[in-house]
Order: structure tokens, then sequence, then C-alpha cells
């Protein structure tokens, strides 16, 4: 076995599963795209992302039971026996294994805030000739808003012999599009705001055509279903624009990930990415500290008490830098400060009286060159006798042995779905946009607030604690943590009325009619990108993900702010669709 070869968190799994079976993978199977096994006679699998040469023939790893859904490509993805790692790491044309996280989803008066209605009718635009890909919960295809327009559906989450991407899932069209059905909502909405079409609640592109792939989440099979869209676009000839409303922080937060560099090589003229910022924006999930050279440095984060079965911690930093690590508990216990490891097993146990760690401090990541650790918190016991992670306030503890002063940026992940909180000094109220929005081909979209009350199906008034006309207060901050400016741009995140899946099990608070529901994110300001990006595909199909990058952000404007200004929050501002340029090569 190659440790080496492994990502710090795919190493603590397989760690886990070798000491402690399927009991040990019990919480990682919140997080990673691990397959239980169905029975004793069948192997636990595990969605992973490899990084190969580029036209390496892998098609032998079959023996080992390895699936690789694609022939070609530096990073693929694949499906394989936890027991196949080690034949895997052994390959000479494998540089890194890296696990498939899950991550997590993220117009009336919409539009008129930002000048679409006089765009549309100035320009008679309907994004008529282009797909729209979602890639997101499902869709309702029963839903009058998208009559007619759906293509194909391709479900992941449903047994089947997948599409040329992956051999998993079904492939639906026609009459059998409504075997596939979005009992989360979230991919309707978002389908709505794009493309959808009615006369009040229309979407920006109610003339495009769609192109679903319900999803499982997991980024690697998100990355297999960009590929798919734009290869039934381009088998139709057309120009598609895919939505990415969704996201994570297991990441490196630099674009360098496996999945924004999946976006960053199918993008191209015609083939475009929208992601959201994410809604992390109240959230202390990020610290970050400047280590001195030769100096200590704590970083405080507090665990609720009797909440969380497992925590990590996602820690980056420069190359150059050298970082030992330790944990202290709440109760004044402490692991040995952890050095990297190159030599032998990067992954290190320590039991204390208040729980169990392991700590990874592999050698540097190739995808960036930096260090990346990861460190996890388990309570006492194991597998469903295990207890919760000892609630109060731990301490990261890291020594710099190098000569160079190090910022460390590290963020906390729990299975709960962001519990865990830096507190005090440790806080950074900023680098909070993950993959697949750190792409940097991608239009990353943050939220703007131009709804805060609403009349549910009820005829209540509802009203949300936002500041109309404002950034929204939950919208993820920039910049990336190699000081990239995200995200892009601004667009209608709350409240948005779009579709509402008759299948989803919303709130009649949220409800204002039996087909439509009232929404709020970054995940919703996406897509109003998303239908504006088909507009301008429709005008010229070639049009490349720069380009109108650059036609968005210098048609932005921060309020009280000059033309051009970046700002974490903002980004380039709130998008004024109606000053697009005509010109065909705009």
């Amino acid at each position: 076995m190659r440790r080496d070869k492994l990502s710090p968190g795919l190493l603590l799994a397989f760690e886990d599963y070798q000491q402690e079976g399927q009991e040990g993978l019990t919480t990682h199977k919140r997080s990673l795209g691990i397959v239980s096994a169905t029975s004793d006679l069948k192997p636990t699998r595990s969605v992973v992302f490899i990084y190969c040469d580029e036209q390496a023939d892998l098609s032998h790893l079959s023996q080992y039971g390895i699936r690789i859904n694609q022939n070609t490509g530096s990073v693929r993805t694949a499906f394989l026996p936890l027991e196949s790692l080690d034949a895997l790491s052994e390959d000479p044309a494998i540089h890194r294994i890296k696990p498939s996280r899950k991550l997590h989803a993220h117009m009336d008066l919409a539009a008129s805030k930002v000048k679409l209605p006089e765009f549309k009718n100035k320009t008679g635009l309907t994004g008529k000739g282009v797909i729209v890909g979602v890639v997101d919960t499902g869709i309702d295809p029963k839903h009058p808003a998208f009559a007619g327009r759906i293509l194909r559906i391709w479900d992941q989450t449903l047994p089947g012999p997948g599409v040329k991407e992956g051999s998993y899932g079904v492939e639906v069209q026609g009459e059998l599009l409504t075997i596939s059905r979005d009992t989360n909502g979230h991919g309707t909405h978002v389908a709505g705001t794009s493309a959808g079409a009615d006369s009040k609640y229309g979407g920006v592109a109610p003339e495009a055509e769609l192109v679903i792939v319900k999803t499982d989440l997991q980024d690697a099979h998100i990355a297999d279903a960009v590929r798919y869209i734009f290869r039934v676009a381009e088998d139709m000839d057309m120009p598609a624009v895919v939505n990415l409303s969704l996201g994570g922080h297991a990441d490196s937060h630099d674009g360098m990930d496996s999945l924004s560099q999946i976006i960053d090589a199918e993008s191209g003229p015609g083939k475009i990415v929208c992601c959201a910022a994410g809604n992390e924006g109240n959230d202390n999930i990020h610290g970050q500290r400047v280590v001195r050279s030769k100096k200590r440095h704590t970083m405080r984060f507090n665990v609720p008490y009797n909440q969380v079965g497992i925590v990590w911690l996602n820690g980056w930093y420069d190359g150059k830098g050298q970082l030992e690590v330790s944990l202290r508990s709440p109760n004044g216990f402490v692991t040995p400060y952890q050095a990297i490891i190159t030599d032998g097993n990067p992954d290190q146990k320590y039991q204390l009286p208040d729980g169990r760690i392991e700590i990874v401090t592999s050698g540097p990541d190739p995808s960036n060159g930096d260090h990346n650790f990861f460190c996890q918190i388990r309570g006492l016991g194991v597998g469903r006798f295990g207890l919760p992670v000892s609630g109060g306030i731990w301490q990261l503890r890291v020594r710099n042995t190098s000569g160079n002063d190090v910022r460390l940026n590290v963020w906390t992940l729990d299975d709960k779905g962001g519990s865990v909180f830096f507190t005090g000094k440790s806080v950074e109220d900023s680098v909070k946009i993950g993959s697949p929005g750190a792409s940097s081909s991608a239009i990353t979209v943050a939220a703007y607030t131009t709804r805060t009350e609403y009349t549910d199906i009820d005829g209540k008034e509802r009203q949300v604690g936002l500041d109309v006309d404002d950034i929204s207060e939950f919208s993820s901050e920039g910049p990336l943590r190699n000081d990239a400016q995200k995200p892009d741009v601004a667009a209608p995140g709350a409240m948005i009325i779009s579709a509402l899946s008759a299948d989803a099990g919303v709130p009649r608070s949220m409800m204002v009619s039996d087909k439509f529901v009232a929404m709020a994110g970054t995940s919703m300001a996406t897509p109003f990108v998303t239908g504006v990006v088909a507009l301008l595909l429709q005008k010229n199909p070639k049009l490349d993900a720069k380009t109108i990058k650059d036609l968005l952000c210098k048609n932005c404007s921060i309020p009280e702010k000059d033309p051009g200004t970046f700002d974490n929050k903002w980004g380039f501002g709130v998008i004024n669709i109606e000053n697009l340029p005509l010109a065909d090569n705009a």
C-alpha cells in the first residue's frame, strides 16, 4: 500500500476500516463516497477521484474490481472495493487518490431589480436553442413550468446501466421522465428560476431546453454529471450552461480540488458552469492564523455538548512551511505534536481519556504543492456504541519548525452539517467559498436580497430578517485561499419564488400556491445567472466563460462604491442586465 498516494481524508477512512471494519466507517459514510456492502459476500466500495497520467490505460485495474469511468484525462472518477486501494495505489500511473465528498444543496420582483424585463423586451431573447443543465436533487417532470422542454434526466440515485460518463443510475426520456422524482424540491426550484415558464413566476430563460441530473451529491458523480450534460449538448450541436447550486468545505479552497479542475477542463466555448458561493456567511467555519517561524499558535473551536458524532479539521498551508500538529481536549488532555510524515504511515492514532484522535500529516499535495493535514475527533467507544464527541472548547495547537512564517487556514467539518465553529481570535470571516465555486472558470454567484416578505398559500404575511437591497448576510465570503477573487457577481437570492415539486414536503409557510414556493440562498441566486448566461448563449453560442464573466462583471456595481470595485462578499456587485452589450462578439 502506497499510503502517500492517498489524500488525508481517504487515508483516515481506510485506516478506520482496517482497524474497526464496517463499524469504523459509520460516520465516514455521511461525508465520503462509501457504499456499504449489502451482504458479507460483497465488498465495501468507495467513489474516488484518481489523478493519473493523461493518456494512461487503466483497463487492467478491472481485475481488482476497480471501475474507471473515463478512458482519458488527468483527473478521473472511479468506483472500487476499499481493499483495492492497495492495488490502485501501487500502480505507477496513479499519482494521487482522493475521496468523493458529499456536497450540500445550498421572480417577479427579483427580475425587476436587475433590469431583466427591460433586457428581454429589448432583445427578444428567451434561451431558445440553449440547454440549461441542472445538477441537483432532481425535477418535477409534471410541473407545467417545464412542459415539453425536459430532454432527458440522468437519475444517478436509481439502479440502472448508467450512461457513457458513468455506469450507474438510469437515463430516461419522454414518457419515462416521471420515473425520476424530486422529493427534496431544491432542484425543481433551481430549474424554475433558470428556465421555468409561467406568466407570473417565470424563469429567466423560459424557452431553454433542460437536461437534468438527479445526483446523490457525491462530488465525483457531480463531475460525471457536468461531463454528461456537455456531451449531450455537443451531440445535439447546442450550447449549454450548467447550474451547480451546491458545495462543501473538505477541499483546498483554491480551485485546485478535483471537481473544480474537471470543471475547468470541461468548460469552453458554449460550455459554461455557474456555481453557488455558499451559505456560510453567518457561520464561523473558517479559522486563519499566521504562525511565526519557530513559534507556536493555538486555534480554539467549540463542539456542542452531546450532539456531534465526529469532527474533522481540514488544514492547509504553504508547501514551504513545516507545521507540527496537536489537539487539546476541553478537559486539558493533549496529543503529542505530530510532524509531517513522508516515510511511513502519516495517519497516527491517539487515545485520550475523553476522546479518540487521528491526525494525518502527509507530504505536499501534488495538485498545488501545499500541505494538507486532517484531524479527526471521535468520542469514546466504537461504532453504534460510540459516544458523542466531548463538548466544550477544543484547541488545535500548531508549532512552526520551519524558517518561514506560515499562514494556516483551517475549516471545521462535522457529521451534523455545520455545528462546530471557531471562537475568539481564531475566527476569520473570509475564505468560505469551497468547491465547486472555487473553480477559476466557473461563474460564482453571491446572493442579494430583493424581497423580505411574501404572502403564503394561507394568506398569511411572512417576513424574514434580512435587509432588502443589500447583500444577503448568509452569502459566503471570498477570496480564495490563494487570494484569487471570488465570488464573481451577486444576483437575487432571497426570497425567490419559483417552481414547487409536487413530491417535496415543503412547509405551507414557504408555499405561495400549490405550484410555487419561496426559498432563499446562493442556490437561488445561481440559477438566475445561469438563465442570463442562456440568453447570452442564444445570441452567441460560442461565448466562453472568460468572455461572459467579463461581460457580467463590467455590468455590475456595489452600492456606493466605484465601478470595478471588488468586495469579498459582493464580488463585483449586483448585475445590471439591461446594459449588457448585444454585439455578436460580446
